[in-house]
């Protein structure tokens, strides 16, 4: 298994306002991500923690607005992930 993985990806809209950008299933397996796997990396340099998430038959991975906006990027830009497992605990508090 690999550690992480990069891939160029066009961020899309969601439901409910959000965003994503689609993961191909192979570059989610070399890292063992699945359904609802937590996940962290960059995205254009810009620091990210979320989760990947099947969605329609797709893979994906959510984007926060914050994410976006620190990165000067936004819906049908192309971006540049790093994405690996974050088995670091989230603070459940936030």
């Amino acid at each position: 298994m690999t550690s992480s993985v990069r891939f160029r990806a066009v961020v899309e809209s969601a439901r409910g306002g959000g965003h994503v950008v689609e993961v191909d299933r192979g570059d989610a397996e070399k890292i063992g991500a699945k359904h609802m796997t937590r996940v962290r990396g960059t995205l254009d340099g810009t620091d990210y923690r979320s989760n990947v998430a099947s969605m329609g038959g797709r893979l994906v991975l959510g984007v926060h607005k914050a994410t976006l906006q620190a990165s000067d990027r936004d819906t049908g830009d192309t971006v540049e992930i790093t994405m690996a497992i974050d088995d670091e605990p989230r603070d459940e508090g936030r």
